[in-house]
């Protein structure tokens, strides 16, 4: 009868477990799919320069409009008077001193 009875507390005990095993698996920080593209161009503020290990591209916007179409849907915008946008460093394009013009793969997330 004992032996019954610490079966069903070590099986009630696995059962709980499951879910927690199960919970930790689960990817809470999901990464946006390289599906789309943004355009952008525009007048810069200040001079771009590499952020995150050279990964992103950070720089000021005088004036920069941007267009980022995905599947089923667009997003349209502008950026002015001094507000920071930061890209990818896998722009293509035009990037300079004080213009930007040109694309990278994915919509971002203004």
């Amino acid at each position: 009868m004992k032996n019954k009875i610490v079966g069903i507390c070590i099986c009630m005990l696995l059962m709980t477990m499951i879910p927690v095993a199960a919970g930790v698996t689960t990817n809470n920080n999901p990464q946006p799919g390289k599906i789309g593209w943004t355009t952008l161009q525009g007048i810069t503020l200040t001079q771009p320069k590499q952020v995150n290990g050279g990964a992103l591209i950070s720089f000021r916007c005088l004036l920069v409009h941007y267009v980022g179409q995905g599947i089923g849907q667009r997003t349209t915008g502008i950026r002015y008077g001094g507000q920071e946008m930061v890209i990818p460093a896998n722009f293509n394009g035009i990037l300079m001193n004080h213009i930007i013009l040109g694309w990278c793969i994915g919509v971002l997330e203004f």
